[in-house]
């Protein structure tokens, strides 16, 4: 672990005057000489170091030239403490906190670490933040009001551990924002004869940064970072004889945890002072232990009054941090090997927890199988019957089509057109080779139309029933050749009777043929009428294709599942 020895970074803000101090006609007491030396304006004091920022300085100058290096530190894995120190109404919440438009060093600190991350394309974060504050020595989470009078611990990592906080996981700036807002309305505040919102106890925002190398050698680091805005320190005299005696409490409270910060620091100054360090007089100081001794690089901001009125608290606040730019640290970077950081034990957590959803998973669909097999089976049973019901359907519409094309086919095949009558019937009774076997063969052609007329027949019973009697037509003229047939028979014999005979016969075959005509008509009626039928029967077929494809699609689809179930 890389470690190198440095002073603690002191600071000094003067603010400007207040509106009570201008109406008292009080004198400026101390003023800035150059950036790095205040002096006493009309005596021989001067105070050097780090850094002095006179009334006219924004908070983001104090930022960038002090809070920043410690972020990027931080972010590199070395622990990190930003503390104010002075007396109420100094400056310290402004300086920490800010307002809306002039952001403190707390929000801007939170801004620039989530920026860091942006820019780390090698490395995953795990952020942690929890936000506590000391109050009459009681230790009280801001992000839980009944967490109160919290424990200290110690803790090899982290330094002092606070049993029982509040550690968010937090993964943008607006999730660190409302943790502050948050802990901002549990905070103890009252108004003190120099500030209208004095902060009546001591508080602590940690930010917990985790950070792992996603390439290359994978080293982590743990990073804490204090960002402390503390209670300002007050003479007895501040308040009046009635003041309330929760306020006295608070004060006594107060004034001893910063007296004993203030002897820590003393001692810590003089490195040939062999006399133990009182760390455990107030929480206060335990909690800063690690970073005092060496184990965070640390920024001290003293915020002070210009103003003569405040002329001694001001000269203790510069005493107090020029002993402590004299103490000196060797910090290192936190890097751990092991899984206790809570990155590694995430990871761990994550892959245990993956484990037992994958075993759980895995009882459950042997579970569900049984069920989901019977539910299956059953439904492919179900699917099995309606496939088979509708192939039946589809057979004797088919075969009902066939038999409707063969009927069909049949009624053509009898159809007389009017040349042929001409040819064989009218043609005939005009030559001179008429005899029996023409007329009988028009007999014949007549009785096999009434016969196929009269043969049952699947789908057109009706339709020829509603036929016969139109077919009736024809029996009185089958009877009138029959009786033509027998009187040309008797006639024979004598020849002069034959051509009055063939006479008759002509006018009665010109009858014949109109009724014929007439029989043509009827039966292409009868084929349009068929094939009307089975126009509607092809869409039927149609449509009960499209319900079987339907159901051999439900029927595919419900095997794949049950093979991805298997």
């Amino acid at each position: 672990m890389e470690r190198k020895e440095e002073n603690i970074t002191v600071a000094v803000r003067i603010r400007p005057l207040q509106e009570r101090e201008l109406a008292s006609t009080a004198e400026i007491a101390w003023e800035k000489k150059d950036n790095n030396i205040i002096k006493e304006k009309k005596g021989t004091r001067e105070f050097i170091f780090d850094r002095v920022y006179d009334s006219t300085t924004q908070t983001s100058e104090i930022f960038n030239d002090l809070a920043l290096k410690v972020i990027n530190k931080c972010m590199e894995g070395y622990n990190g403490c930003i503390f104010c120190y002075g007396q109420t109404g100094s400056g310290k919440t402004f300086t920490m906190h800010g307002m809306k438009k002039l952001p403190g060093i707390v929000p801007q600190a939170i801004e620039s670490i989530f920026t860091s991350i942006q820019k780390s394309s090698q490395k995953e974060f795990l952020i942690r933040c929890s936000y506590v504050e000391i109050y009459n020595e009681s230790v009280n989470d801001l992000l839980n009001s009944n967490s109160l009078n919290l424990q200290l611990a110690e803790d090899h990592i982290n330094g002092i551990k606070i049993i029982g906080v509040t550690e968010e996981v937090c993964t943008s700036p607006n999730q660190v924002q409302s943790l502050l807002v948050l802990g901002e309305t549990h905070k103890n505040i009252a108004s003190t004869s120099f500030n209208q919102r004095s902060s009546r106890a001591h508080s602590i925002f940690r930010v917990i940064v985790e950070s792992k190398n996603t390439y290359g050698k994978p080293e982590l680091s743990v990073a804490s970072l204090n960002l402390i805005d503390l209670a300002g320190s007050e003479s007895a005299n501040v308040h009046t004889v009635s003041a309330s005696s929760a306020r006295a409490r608070e004060m006594k409270y107060i004034n001893r945890s910063l007296l004993t910060l203030s002897t820590v620091i003393m001692r810590l100054s003089d490195s040939k002072n062999a006399v133990p360090i009182p760390y455990r007089d107030s929480k206060l100081t335990r909690l800063l232990q690690p970073a005092l001794e060496g184990d965070s690089k640390v920024n001290i901001i003293c915020n002070i009054s210009p103003c003569a009125l405040t002329f001694e608290e001001t000269l203790s606040t510069l005493k107090f941090a020029q002993r402590a730019k004299k103490i000196k640290q060797t910090i290192g970077r936190n890097d751990h090997l092991d899984s206790k950081a809570l990155i590694i034990k995430y990871q761990e957590e994550i892959h245990v927890l993956q484990e037992k959803l994958r075993e759980m998973e895995q009882r459950m669909s042997l579970e569900a199988n049984i069920q989901v097999s019977e539910e299956v089976t059953h439904q492919l049973i179900v699917l099995q019957e309606e496939k088979e019901k509708s192939d039946a359907i589809m057979e004797n519409i088919l075969q009902e089509k066939l038999q409707l094309e063969k009927e069909l086919e049949r009624f053509r095949s009898f159809i007389i057109h009017p040349e042929d009558v001409k040819n064989a019937k009218i043609s005939c009774l005009e030559t001179d080779d008429f005899d029996l076997i023409s007329c009988r063969k028009s007999i014949d052609i007549i009785q096999k139309i009434k016969e196929e007329v009269n043969k049952p027949s699947i789908g057109f019973a009706q339709i020829v029933e509603s036929r016969n009697a139109k077919y009736d037509i024809v029996l009185p003229k089958e009877s009138l050749l029959t009786d033509n047939i027998d009187k040309l028979e008797d006639i024979l014999n004598s020849d002069e009777p034959l051509r009055r005979c063939m006479r008759e016969e002509k006018k009665t075959g010109v009858d014949n043929h109109v009724d014929c005509m007439r029989i043509i008509e009827e039966q292409d009626r009868i084929i349009q009428t068929m094939q009307k039928v089975m126009g509607e029967k092809d869409e039927e077929i149609l449509v009960l294709k499209d319900e079987l494809k339907l159901c051999r699609n439900n029927l595919a689809s419900l095997q794949r599942s049950i093979r991805k179930n298997n």
